[in-house]
């Protein structure tokens, strides 16, 4: 597919000719349908020649008179006009004073090119393309593959031309206009890189792409095949709708990830970077045959970001991120019962809960293992689709093995297990090692049926002792009750127990331990999870205060995983934000800690600062956390009232993402009867502004209980935006406000004047009814 564009920016207007180059793979082809959203077609031609068309809102159909057969060549060329809502976006053309980044970006995926160009699309197919854009030379033009031309033309323009090597799905088409800096590098394996980045913006390009060098190289090693696509850019945009898109050879990616080095403690790009990256092999080079094929897609790009992320930041940090994935799977299992392997699975399936599975696959097969079926099944399949049993067969064809239980269990059926562990002969509290063998008991609770049945996998089960040594077992657990006998042959008394170390399987487990195995368990498991597991419940026993305390300020001191002393410093406060007396020192700590994590959790656990906390908290206003510095202004005003100035003035010179702090400014004092805060609050409204400014914007706006007009309007105009995190959010600030006579009253006449037809608005005009 070669397709020839140019824009009328200011109208959202696509001008375009596209030219399909084809073979016939049926019999005889009398007709050929292509998806055209609200697309006027000018003209078709059939090798070149003038044909019969019809054209309905979403498909043009091309009538090839006399048919087309077997084995025969040809080429269908539309030539056309669009002003889509979808697939291609004009960003800041609108905004009448320049102020907003002005910007061309696509987003294709799941079929929304069609809207733009007409095309065959949908996931199942693939094609060479070829991508020509004229415009405005004062702006550089983006594309997927390799820049073959770039031509200046005697009107202004200039014609980039751009092709791919190989073929790629129809929804990673791509294209990106804007304003742009780039940077050029090279990875270790001599992979090209472009990264692109906003020339008022120069110190936001080595914290936005770190690791990004690093996360090519690692996913090349890692996954054992090159990259296949020669080249790979990554692209900000101004009001982008989702996080990022991993169109083949060019990501686009939301510019709200582009940070200073302050901005990178708060929010940084690496995990979202390394996940569209590797979807240039999952998805990109093996691409799935349909939407039920979406978990080999994502949970692909979930997991080896996960084993990045080991990679960087070490084990406990892979711990506690994969900790997250499995309770979002498992909250996902108490809201419906699909499995992964399903058109209506959900994004905390096909996104965390299949990246656990595949970390699950890895340590049931073993990693070499599963790195080679993994390599095999993409050099099977590469510039191919793929659907689940393809992966399934490339265990059978590299390793001799079918795992036929194991995809069954996880992920054509749904549900996870619910382990009851027990322990002892009868006796719960009984650590001494009298018998000789430590016998663990273990049952399966959790709800069985044709969707869900009983789980088999291999669990280590591990006694630890009070001489720090330990015995384990690997069982297999299978079956309603699985009983697992650890040998203590030298009579050992018991420290703890671990019901699978480290949390590798994705389950439920109820397993009541008394406070000294617990405490034992917080100070000498070897892996972070297990001590946190620990944490967590020794936190639920009011009887142990002291000793509590004791370890709290242990774990300030000695953990180094942030994890661990955000929760310690949550235990500290306490449910209510005051805590215990005694764990002021915890408190103290967590506002001093070098992890802006910790400081912020911290922060949002405290709900009252004392004359004791002033200081230290007063401190932070210069904080190197955007976030800690907002949370800190915010909680100081409504603490001490009379210093709001002083706080105002503290904060002046700071320059935040989305206008964070500057809005809380602006919100504090619009409170305190400054008209300038909101002056402030109603500039942020108006689309001069990107979506994350405007929705800090309009939450203040809703906190504050009024709004001007200039704000109203703001907030009219976004409910109309094609970025539905923006849309939505104006709308729900709007319909709180509207409870108000006088701006219901005001909203409507502001439709009156912007939209009088009622046709583009119409959520605000049902709302103000």
């Amino acid at each position: 597919m070669k397709v020839d564009v140019s824009f009328d920016p200011y109208a959202g207007l696509v001008r375009g000719i596209v030219v399909h180059s084809f073979s016939v793979l049926q019999q005889q082809v009398d007709s050929v349908t292509f998806h055209a959203v609200n697309i006027t077609i000018k003209q078709a031609l059939l090798n070149d020649k003038p044909v019969r068309f019809r054209r309905t809102d979403s498909v043009v159909v091309v009538y090839c008179e006399p048919a087309l057969h077997w084995d025969t060549q040809g080429t269908i060329q539309f030539t056309y006009e669009a002003t889509p809502r979808r697939g291609i976006y004009f960003i800041g053309w609108a905004d009448s004073t320049g102020t907003m980044r002005r910007q061309i970006w696509t987003q294709g995926q799941a079929t929304d090119n069609r809207h733009w160009i007409p095309m065959y699309d949908e996931m199942n197919d693939k094609m060479i393309t070829e991508t020509v854009v004229t415009f405005d030379s004062a702006y550089t033009v983006i594309s997927n593959g390799n820049l073959l031309s770039k031509r200046t033309n005697g009107d202004g323009s200039r014609t980039w031309h751009y092709a791919m090597p190989k073929p790629h799905s129809s929804y990673l088409l791509m294209l990106a206009i804007g304003k742009y800096a780039v940077t050029y590098d090279t990875s270790s394996g001599k992979v090209p890189l472009e990264q692109y980045w906003y020339p008022d913006r120069p110190q936001d390009y080595e914290p936005t792409y770190r690791l990004s060098k690093e996360g090519m190289d690692f996913l090349e090693q890692e996954i054992g095949m090159p990259y296949q696509w020669g080249i790979y850019k990554q692209i900000p945009a101004a009001d982008y709708v989702f996080g990022a898109m991993e169109n083949t050879t060019a990501t686009i990616f939301g510019d709200f990830y582009l940070c200073d080095a302050r901005g990178w403690l708060d929010r940084s790009y690496v995990g979202t970077n390394t996940h569209e990256l590797t979807h240039q092999w999952f998805g990109d080079l093996v691409t799935g045959r349909s939407i039920q094929s979406l978990w080999l897609q994502e949970s692909f790009a979930t997991f080896y970001p996960l084993l990045f992320a080991k990679h960087i930041s070490g084990a406990d940090e892979y711990q506690w991120q994969r900790r997250g994935m499995q309770n979002s799977a498992l909250s996902a299992g108490e809201r419906d019962r699909y499995p992964i392997v399903h058109p209506k699975a959900g994004g905390a399936r096909v996104y965390p809960k299949g990246a656990v599975v595949l970390d699950m696959m890895r340590t049931v097969f073993g990693r070499d293992q599963q790195r080679r079926a993994i390599l095999h099944y993409l050099k099977q399949h590469a510039f191919g689709n793929v659907e689940t049993n393809d992966l399934y067969l490339s265990f059978q064809d590299t390793l001799g093995i079918s795992p036929r239980w194991f995809f069954d269990q996880w992920l054509y059926r749904s549900g996870e297990p619910h382990y009851v562990v027990t322990y002892g002969s009868g006796t719960q509290n009984d650590l001494k090692g009298t018998q000789g063998v430590t016998t663990l008991t273990i049952k399966q609770v959790q709800f069985t049926d044709d969707l869900t049945g009983y789980f088999r996998m291999p669990i280590v089960c591990e006694v630890h002792y009070t001489d720090r040594t330990k015995d384990s077992v690997t069982a297999w657990v299978d079956g309603q009750t699985t009983v697992v006998d650890v040998p203590n042959p030298d009579s050992k008394d018991i420290a703890f127990i671990l019901f699978d170390p480290g949390s590798t399987v994705l389950k439920r487990v109820t397993f009541v331990k008394p406070w000294e195995m617990l405490h034992a368990q917080a100070t000498q498991a070897p892996f972070m999870i297990d001590r946190y597991d620990a944490l967590v419940e020794l936190a639920k026993d009011s009887m142990h205060a002291a000793e509590l305390d004791d370890l709290l300020q242990s774990i300030m001191k000695k953990e180094k995983h942030q994890g661990m002393r955000s929760e310690a410093v949550s235990i500290a406060l306490g449910k209510n934000g005051k805590g215990l007396e005694h764990s002021r020192d915890v408190v103290l700590a967590g506002l001093r800690d070098k992890s802006a994590d910790v400081r912020k959790r911290t922060l949002s656990a405290i709900t009252t600062i004392d004359k004791e906390l002033q200081e230290p908290v007063e401190t932070l206003l210069k904080d190197s956390s955007y976030t800690v510095i907002e949370q800190v202004f915010r909680k100081l005003c409504a603490a001490f009232p009379d210093r709001v100035k002083h706080y105002l003035d503290q904060t002046s010179d700071v320059k935040s993402p989305h206008a964070l702090v500057e809005i809380a400014r602006a919100e504090i004092q619009a409170v305190s009867g400054d008209s300038r805060g909101m002056q402030g609050l109603a500039e942020y409204c108006t689309n001069r502004h990107e979506f994350g400014v405007r929705r800090n914007a309009f939450g203040a706006l809703v906190r504050v209980g009024t709004a001007s007009t200039q704000a109203l309007s703001g907030m009219i105009d976004a409910t109309a935006n094609p970025n539905w995190r923006l849309a939505d959010s104006a709308a729900d600030a709007l319909s709180k406000l509207a409870t108000q006579t006088r701006i219901r009253q005001e909203v409507r006449s502001l439709l009156r004047t912007i939209d009088p037809d009622e046709k583009r608005y119409t959520r605000v005009a049902d709302m103000v009814r």
